[in-house]
């Protein structure tokens, strides 16, 4: 008895095309879903809203891209920021955050985790033009 193939997910208007996989986390539900909603169209998503499940998400779905939207308070800030450092992989990151200065050692280590940084409120397309963005550029570096 032969099984089916289970077919790969598609890329909206590629055929045969699979669709990348982009790993959403925020710690605001209805933020996660809106990101989610906004973007399954054009990627694999994967979302998570708890940060203690954030490191096994990475680790299972090798997302090709992680959209973070970062806690409004800088010490859950930093919990979110170690958590991403221990997962050890370079997967590029676009930040979400809130447009107010931190600590310098806070700012310094989203400089250097980051690939791009988006501040909220966000614009309808600008977190799929930034996964595309980044994606070209690490299809060149590569």
């Amino acid at each position: 008895m032969s099984m089916p193939l289970q077919s790969q997910p598609q890329q909206a208007g590629f055929p045969g095309k699979r669709r990348k996989p982009v790993l959403v986390f925020s710690p605001d539900p209805d933020l996660a879903k809106s990101l989610s909603l906004l973007l399954e169209e054009e990627f694999e998503i994967v979302c998570v809203t708890r940060l203690e499940h954030l490191l096994p998400r990475i680790e299972a779905a090798i997302p090709a891209v992680m959209i973070i939207d970062l806690f409004a308070f800088p010490s859950d800030v930093i919990r979110e920021l170690r958590v991403l450092q221990t997962s050890g992989k370079r997967i590029p990151i676009v930040v979400l955050r809130i447009k107010r200065l931190m600590s310098m050692e806070v700012e310094q280590t989203i400089r250097e985790m980051a690939e791009m940084v988006l501040f909220k409120p966000l614009e309808g397309s600008s977190v799929a033009d930034a996964i595309h963005k980044v994606l070209e550029i690490r299809e060149r570096l590569t």
